[in-house]
């Protein structure tokens, strides 16, 4: 076979198998635009929380840090409820979440389905106090439905350390289902009939995202790599054909540029009026699981992360309101809104506080006679991060950037403290000043990837996602224009397969 003969067979049989992949990203890329894939936002689950009933808080915050081991670096404490009793709950680093009552002292196991409908039940009316007013008379709303590792909706990655998770659906006439975790009690995912039915036209196609994949992801990222190869060598040899076929100056006998006639000539015009979006297009989405590697870091962050929360690896100094009485002080001396969580935080091995009523409502407090601030303590462990290297820049920013911003329903805390540092992955810090917490850190692989990724196949630009409808329209003419252009490629596909189909029954 000839290398032309090679390059029209390439396009032609890739086109065929590529076409229909296209129309559906784009038209899956739209929905997806309205409807996400099934999540429980922060707002959610502040509403399915009660306050904090102090008077059922008999253990302190020293009790939970006795189920990890001297060393081991506490991510996050927290205490909040499970239906009315208040619980602690631990994520210690690489490991799941680990749950106590905070009324009794006992370790959270296997809660029984009763316990677990009852919990569900309680968060979904707390949410829609609307529901109860409205069926007085109706106490059994929720029904048991499985215990499951893994389906469709709970797939992410982020549920890990909560699983094995429990199923419970709730007869509100919306189809809504709630999963809980088996480890903790607490509700981690929300979905409803309408939410779902829209995600098989959105996430789970423009994903490719079914469970049985899915579930496997080393697979499923190679399935992504394979099929945006695909899709760009199809692309990449219909532009090579495109260009050696297009005549600009001395034209075919009719005077046309192109060729080609009818559906044929559509396709070759559009696809190299929008080659580059294609190409770019097929391109990010390659990127988006860092295929091979290629933006993984040779740093870990978890181990920075420790040296920051912990020095030298030690497990923690006695927490701040360390006694039950501290902690039912705290609440009741009302901050000015019901306080329905408390968070621990650890800066250098010094802990402090936050109550957090909603996403919005919260306070924090250092400890008691605590003389050092909290931004002092920040910035003297902050150049403990990377050892060996140094702060080249400390920035507080007050609005977003093209690194740090909010995308549409997920919200980022401002203002926020951005450190640089010269080690030689070149890596940024956001750090919250009011909590002490780092909220993300980019390598500078990371922030090439935010532009290969992000920037070209969302268009994330603030320019755009703080003007919508600006990002609205922009994308929608991108997916119309491609989606065109699939349709296309479907039309001659077709026509082509069922002349290939008629000759070959002609020829029998």
């Amino acid at each position: 076979m000839t290398p032309k003969r090679l390059l029209y067979v390439s396009h032609r049989w890739l086109g065929v198998a590529m076409c229909l992949f296209l129309a559906m990203w784009c038209v899956s890329g739209v929905v997806m635009m309205y409807v996400g894939f099934p999540e429980l936002t922060q707002d959610e689950y502040y509403a399915g929380l009660e306050p904090l009933a102090a008077d059922r808080i008999a253990v302190g915050p020293e009790e939970p840090l006795t189920m990890v081991d001297s060393g081991v670096n506490v991510e996050q404490l927290l205490l909040t409820s499970s239906g009315e009793r208040p619980v602690y709950l631990l994520k210690a680093a690489g490991a799941a979440w680990q749950g106590m009552h905070a009324d009794t002292g006992a370790r959270i196991r296997q809660m029984p389905t009763d316990a677990v409908v009852a919990s569900a039940v309680h968060f979904y009316k707390a949410q829609h106090p609307e529901y109860e007013a409205q069926h007085p008379e109706q106490t059994a709303v929720g029904e048991y439905l499985e215990q499951l590792h893994m389906d469709q909706w709970s797939v992410s990655d982020g549920l890990h350390p909560y699983r094995p998770l429990h199923r419970v659906a709730i007869d509100d006439g919306l189809g809504t289902e709630l999963y809980l975790s088996s480890l903790t009690g607490q509700v981690v995912r929300d979905t409803r009939r309408s939410e779902r039915i829209w995600n098989w036209l959105g996430a789970n196609l423009h994903w490719i995202y079914p469970v049985q994949l899915r579930k496997h992801r080393s697979t499923w990222e190679n399935v992504i790599i394979v099929l945006a190869l695909a899709g760009l060598v199809s692309v990449i040899t219909g532009a090579i054909i495109g260009f050696t076929r297009l005549r600009l100056k001395r034209r075919y006998p009719d005077g046309s540029r192109s060729p080609y006639r009818g559906m044929t000539k559509y396709h070759h015009v559009i696809g190299l009026a929008g080659l580059v979006f294609l190409l770019t297009f097929l391109f990010s989405g390659l990127m988006s699981v860092g295929p091979w590697g290629i933006f993984d870091s040779n740093s870990s962050f978890a181990e920075q992360r420790q040296r920051y929360q912990q020095p030298d690896g030690l497990l923690r100094s006695t927490p701040a309101y360390a006694r039950p009485e501290d902690i039912r002080q705290l609440i009741r001396e009302n901050p000015g809104f019901p306080v329905k969580q408390v968070a621990w935080h650890w800066i250098g091995g010094k802990s402090h506080v936050s109550l957090h009523g909603s996403a919005r409502e919260v306070q924090h407090l250092l400890a008691a006679g605590e003389t050092e601030s909290l931004a002092q303590r920040i910035e003297g462990r902050a150049a403990k991060l990377i050892p060996g290297s140094s702060i080249l820049d400390w920035q507080r920013l007050d609005s977003y950037n093209l690194y740090y911003y909010s995308r549409h329903n997920s919200a980022r805390p401002l203002p926020v403290l951005r450190v640089k540092f010269d080690d030689p992955e070149a890596t940024w810090f956001h750090i919250d000043p009011s909590t002490g917490q780092i909220l993300s850190r980019l390598t500078e692989r990371r922030r090439v990837q935010r532009w290969v990724y992000q920037g070209l196949h969302t268009y994330d630009f603030n320019l755009l996602i703080s003007n919508r409808p600006a990002w609205d329209v922009w994308m929608i003419f991108l997916c119309g224009f491609v989606f065109v252009f699939s349709v296309t490629s479907v039309v001659i596909a077709v026509r082509y397969l069922m002349r290939h189909l008629i000759r070959k029954h002609s020829h029998q």
